[in-house]
């Protein structure tokens, strides 16, 4: 803004032009007024021309580092497209199979580690589970055992021996080697 005087012979040149132009007398406070917003108006209007002249530079210089493509059919397009993009969906693609490979195993062995450290004579079970004989009937699962006289020789997770003074079924969980 102009921080210079004005004079009372400026603002009554600026009433006349006013007047002259639309026919209206105008008062010394419009004409003030007046003045006020036609210098803050070109003051901004300075602004606006500066900054679009900055922003043309910046547009140019953006146009500048841009190499259009052009294509005369879609599908090349298409293909186009598709080649700058496949190798980085396939990248990300195999990193989270890689990652859910690592999580699911990483989760199955800390489950199986504390299920063995929770039951420490797994080794028992394992033996009896590959070599017992199972069946399902009505919904449950029964482990079938028959029953032997032969000590000395007895089939872990298939064979048992029962005793009648005792009236309890022996069932071998390992041998004796």
């Amino acid at each position: 803004m102009n921080n210079e005087l004005v004079s009372k012979s400026f603002l009554t040149r600026l009433k006349g032009v006013y007047q002259a132009k639309y026919g209206i007398e105008m008062d010394e406070w419009s004409a003030m007024v007046l003045y006020e917003i036609s210098e803050n108006f070109e003051e901004n209007n300075k602004v606006a021309e500066s900054t679009i002249k900055e922003i043309e530079k910046a547009s140019n210089l953006i146009k500048g580092q841009i190499e259009p493509i052009h294509f005369h059919r879609q599908g090349d397009a298409f293909w186009h497209g598709i080649g700058r993009s496949f190798p980085l969906a396939l990248a990300i693609f195999f990193t989270g199979l890689l990652f859910y490979y690592l999580m699911r195993n990483t989760t199955d062995y800390q489950d199986k580690k504390a299920f063995i450290e929770k039951h420490p004579n797994f080794e028992l079970f394992d033996i009896i589970m590959k070599k017992g004989i199972f069946q399902e009937y009505k919904g449950v699962h029964y482990l079938i055992l028959t029953p032997t006289d032969n000590r000395d020789s007895l089939v872990v997770g298939r064979e048992f021996i029962y005793d009648k003074d005792q009236n309890a079924a022996f069932i071998p969980l390992d041998k004796k080697e």
